[in-house]
C-alpha cells in the first residue's frame, strides 16, 4: 500500500552536515521525499510532536534538544512507506543499530547528550495515525 509518512533530521544529524546523505539513503531505499525542509522547531511543535511522551522523566530534555538547533523536514512517500522508513532508521538506541541502518552507520561515539537524550539523528512516524498527525505539524493540508 502506498503511504505517506513524517521523516525528521534531528538536530544532531542537521549539525553534523548528514541530511543529503541520510535523504539519499532514503531515496535510494526506493522511497521518495515529496517536501523537504530546513525549520528551527518552535517549542510549540515539539510539544506538539512529543505529545505521547508527556509526563515522562526525559520529556523535557527532548523538548530542549529537538528545539536546539535546525532540523529537515520531509514527507516520505511510497509502498508501506511507514514501516520501510522504520528499518532504514535502525533501532533508537544507535548503539544497538544494525550496520546498513542509518543510526547504526552514521552515529557518533558519544550517543548520549548532556542532558541524558539519545543523540540519534532521526525520527519516524511509527504508525498511519501518528504520520497524520506528526505531518499535521509540519506540512498542513498535506
Amino acid at each position: 500500500m502506498v503511504e505517506k509518512t513524517f521523516f525528521m533530521i534531528k538536530p544532531d544529524g542537521v549539525a553534523r552536515g548528514l541530511a543529503t546523505e541520510i535523504i539519499k539513503r532514503v531515496d535510494l531505499a526506493g522511497l521518495r521525499t515529496a517536501k523537504s525542509e530546513e525549520v528551527s522547531i518552535s517549542r510549540k511543535q515539539a510539544e506538539l510532536l512529543y505529545a505521547p511522551h508527556l509526563g515522562k522523566s526525559f520529556y523535557p530534555g527532548l523538548i530542549n534538544f529537538i528545539t536546539s538547533g535546525p532540523v529537515v523536514v520531509n514527507i516520505v512517500e511510497g509502498e508501506n512507506a511507514i514501516s520501510r522508513v522504520r528499518l532504514l532508521m535502525g533501532d533508537t538506541d544507535p548503539l544497538a543499530a544494525e550496520r546498513g541502518t542509518i543510526r547504526g552507520d552514521l552515529k557518533e561515539a558519544e550517543v548520549i547528550n548532556h542532558e541524558g537524550i539519545i543523540k540519534n539523528l532521526v525520527h519516524g512516524s511509527d504508525s498511519p495515525s501518528s504520520a497524520s498527525r506528526e505531518l499535521a505539524i509540519f506540512f498542513p493540508g498535506s
